[in-house]
């Protein structure tokens, strides 16, 4: 994509203060105005930002620019990496296990580091999640009782429920078809902190 001058990028940025700030987008003179420029330097502008992808216009409408969203540079998301299905004996975050980076929402990431994982089964669907979802997980080695985890048990990965009893954890899925996994030795790799599903 071709880059901006420095007055394309200008009138881009005021195009999306406007719409943050009214709701809906400035007309061309109202951007003319801005600028001190004639109406049809205006429009030029306007024109230019549509050939490189920038903008969207409507036809035969004075409020009708649409700034178009590129995710790569769209700072309401944030990609984190997608690892596939974990094969046993590798650790979580090896090379063979990442399969590529996603796009998610910025505010489920928040500050939190953050990776993904494609669901398999349907141990946890009494909980919402289904096989194909991709889980969000919060990197932690940490739980509280209650939330739903990664843990990895004998070089397994599995989303579980976490609680903790006197000397020993219990994983327990949300599927009455799976018993609870009881266990002494168990390493947290992270918290659920939502979900993408794909439909």
């Amino acid at each position: 994509m071709k880059t901006l001058t420095a007055r394309q990028q200008a009138v881009l940025d005021f195009i999306a203060e406007f719409l943050e700030a009214h709701a809906y987008p400035p007309t061309i003179r109202e951007i003319a105005d801005r600028f001190e420029i004639s109406v049809k330097g205006a429009y030029d502008h306007v024109k230019a930002l549509e050939k490189k992808g920038k903008l969207r216009l409507g036809e035969n409408r004075s409020r009708a620019l649409e700034i178009v969203k590129d995710e790569r540079h769209d700072r309401s998301v944030v990609e984190v990496p997608l690892l596939g299905v974990v094969a046993a004996g590798k650790p979580i975050f090896a090379e063979e296990n990442f399969s590529g980076r996603i796009p998610i929402p910025a505010d489920m990431v928040r500050s939190a580091t953050c990776f993904a994982l494609t669901v398999r089964g349907d141990s946890m669907r009494d909980a919402g999640i289904f096989h194909g979802d991709i889980a969000v997980i919060e990197e932690r080695q940490v739980a509280e009782n209650g939330e739903i985890v990664v843990a990895m048990i004998d070089d397994a990965v599995t989303l579980k429920r976490f609680f903790r009893e006197n000397n020993r954890v219990k994983l327990v899925a949300e599927n009455p078809a799976y018993s609870p996994i009881y266990t002494q030795d168990v390493k947290i790799l992270g918290r659920l902190k939502g979900l993408i599903r794909k439909y």
